[in-house]
């Protein structure tokens, strides 16, 4: 039997609404910059109040962190201020804040207050660095949608049919569980896996990168009692997402006999990642 589906489409892009609401409702306590995404040489992470985000520098190179445009400055504090070199400048109504490292394998984190907002940071000296960080802002397209009347397309109104609900006739992000972890078989490369999954209670959404656009997989269920039972899976595609009607233990995205993807609830995380200490002059 051939489990082996190939086809020649190119996926729709997911449209900038559809990744604000999603950020909306997820709100993680630590963010990497595995969960940002690249915009030239920016790194854009979705804004959450509360939210640390990671950040590389590396010692002899300026990074630029960039924040919400008519925003204005009140302070900048750090853990470690003596090993830092830390500058501000105002371009064209946007706050930049550079941050350069005196030393390698150091790390702090940063505390950036505005008027509006307060933007976390965990900043770790590396030898890879970010050039620019930047922020999308997910509530203010998220109030945007929510006081629409009129959609501007069918793809619209049917992302908000999926991840909103409407609460006393307004629309309101659905709770959402993202706590997924995957693992590949050896010969699974990185463009096959999910970049997030997440469900609803009664539909699982599996967010696949835009690098994996012909090589769609069978999706299994795996019975908990019986890991040799794989029962198929229907799923319908939305953009850059897989859909099926129903909320995993065990998931399989499978290839090939030798090339699959499992999908399982993830383990409790307890604490945010330590921040390196020490460090040596250059």
């Amino acid at each position: 039997m051939n489990h082996r589906k190939i086809f020649i489409a190119v996926a729709v892009a997911v449209s900038m609404y559809s990744s604000s609401l999603i950020a909306l409702a997820e709100q993680k306590a630590f963010y990497t910059t595995e969960d940002a995404y690249v915009s030239a040489s920016k790194l854009m992470y979705d804004y959450n109040e509360g939210s640390v985000y990671q950040v590389y520098v590396q010692l002899g190179h300026v990074t630029d962190i960039s924040l919400h445009p008519n925003e204005k400055l009140v302070g900048v504090l750090a853990g470690d201020t003596e090993r830092w070199n830390i500058e501000t400048a105002s371009v064209d109504s946007t706050v930049h804040v550079y941050v350069k490292p005196k030393f390698a394998d150091i790390g702090t984190n940063f505390i950036i207050n505005t008027d509006k907002r307060s933007y976390r940071l965990a900043v770790s000296s590396a030898d890879t660095y970010n050039p620019v960080i930047s922020w999308d802002y997910p509530e203010e397209m998220y109030r945007k949608l929510a006081n629409a009347e009129v959609y501007q397309n069918r793809e619209e109104k049917e992302f908000l049919d999926i991840f909103t609900e409407k609460v006393d006739g307004r629309y309101v992000a659905k709770t959402m569980n993202y706590s997924y972890e995957t693992k590949g078989s050896k010969k699974a490369d990185a463009a096959l896996f999910p970049r997030k999954v997440f469900d609803d209670g009664t539909r699982t959404y599996i967010r696949m990168p835009k690098s994996n656009k012909y090589d769609l997989p069978v999706l299994y269920n795996i019975e908990s009692t019986d890991k040799e039972k794989l029962t198929l899976v229907n799923y319908r595609i939305h953009g850059a997402y897989f859909i099926a009607d129903r909320v995993f233990t065990h998931a399989r995205l499978y290839y090939s006999a030798n090339v699959y993807v499992d999908i399982y609830p993830k383990k409790e995380e307890s604490s945010l990642p330590k921040i390196s200490a020490g460090g040596d002059a250059q």
